[in-house]
């Protein structure tokens, strides 16, 4: 059969891409042709060649389209005039008053996004989602028959060597705090600096603080948190940009502590990575995180800035502590990899294949 996917745009280091390559993968192992289409002007340099422009998608009536939902996009209108058997798959749509005054046309795709939903839902023939907590979402919109399908991970490259300028650049007797992920106003970036700063000039001075995003993301929220670094007069806080697959390596390598203070989360994915790389994670008991950590690793809620950074110094000094976190991870990382995905997408698809 035909089953291809519509994109928004394919990116490196993107969630939502890596989940397409991967179903792209299990589609074609089984016999079947698969593509994935996106604007080329929101495709990766290093990907132009690994899909096909949005223009070139056609189908028939007995071929199967997925498109991965988040942001309304010349792409779902592709995907909702498919003549194909349709699967949407949704993973979550932030809330458009966080990019509110940072990017007012990201929330206006936000909020168009949001108006469309139920239609969208209802013209597909199935609705897939990444989490419970997006089904619940999509539940509480009218959208009934919901199948969760947890996104997928990807576990280290074993034969890919950390960026060797990273790891000389990081090295050193400072304790390094580590966040990946969009550089975006639901992440609370701001509170992740607040407390940090009082952990770096109340507990331990010898500490850094390492943000890895895309400063392409929101730009105006990245010039407030550079703002905010400057005014706390806060040093060791580096804005790293993003980062190539060997340079993401690296920077797992090198910490010692991952830290979320995301405020809303369809999933996040770089919590099971940091947990794969043996770093103890700390996060918000927010949105979908707790289905990312999965009974692992350390979730909290409502703490002030002092006491968020009290947590850092309690689970980066207490042996016993880490060991548990550690072990706790490492059993969570090992379920996602057992996961049988060739078995979990025909369950999936078993009423269309």
């Amino acid at each position: 059969m035909n089953i291809h996917q519509i994109l928004v745009g394919y990116a490196d280091g993107d969630a939502i891409s890596n989940e397409a390559a991967r179903l792209r993968e299990i589609f074609r192992r089984e016999g079947h042709c698969s593509e994935i289409y996106a604007d080329p002007a929101r495709v990766s340099p290093s990907l132009k060649t690994d899909c096909r422009p949005l223009a070139d998608y056609t189908a028939g009536k007995n071929d199967i389209c997925l498109h991965h939902y988040s942001i309304a996009s010349p792409a779902v209108e592709v995907f909702l005039a498919s003549a194909a058997k349709k699967i949407m798959v949704y993973h979550n749509i932030t809330p458009a008053e966080y990019f509110a005054g940072f990017d007012d046309a990201v929330a206006a795709q936000l909020r168009a996004a949001r108006g469309a939903l139920r239609e969208a839902a209802r013209r597909s023939d199935a609705v897939w989602t990444v989490s419970h907590f997006n089904a619940a979402e999509l539940k509480a919109e009218g959208i009934d028959n919901v199948k969760v399908f947890p996104l997928l991970f990807s576990p280290k490259p074993p034969d890919m060597s950390p960026d060797p300028l990273i790891l000389g650049k990081f090295a050193g007797p400072l304790k390094n705090i580590l966040f990946v992920g969009r550089i975006a106003p639901n992440k609370r970036i701001e509170d992740l600096i607040l407390a940090f700063a009082w952990f770096n000039l109340t507990i331990n001075p010898f500490s850094r603080l390492i943000i890895v995003g895309s400063p392409r993301s929101v730009p105006r929220y990245l010039t407030m948190l550079r703002m905010l670094v400057g005014d706390l007069d806060l040093p060791n806080v580096c804005f790293e940009g993003f980062a190539s697959a060997a340079g993401l390596l690296a920077y797992y390598q090198a910490a010692d502590l991952f830290v979320s203070t995301s405020e809303h989360e369809g999933y996040c994915l770089p919590l099971v990575e940091a947990m794969d790389h043996g770093i103890p994670v700390i996060a918000r008991a927010a949105g979908g995180t707790p289905e990312a950590m999965d009974g692992a690793g350390v979730l909290y809620e409502d703490l002030a800035p002092a006491e968020l950074g009290a947590l850092f110094d309690r689970v980066l000094k207490g042996a016993a502590l880490r060991e548990e976190i550690l072990a706790s991870q490492q059993r969570r990382v090992q379920r996602a990899k057992d996961r049988n995905l060739e078995t979990e997408v025909k369950a999936l698809m078993a009423g269309m294949l």
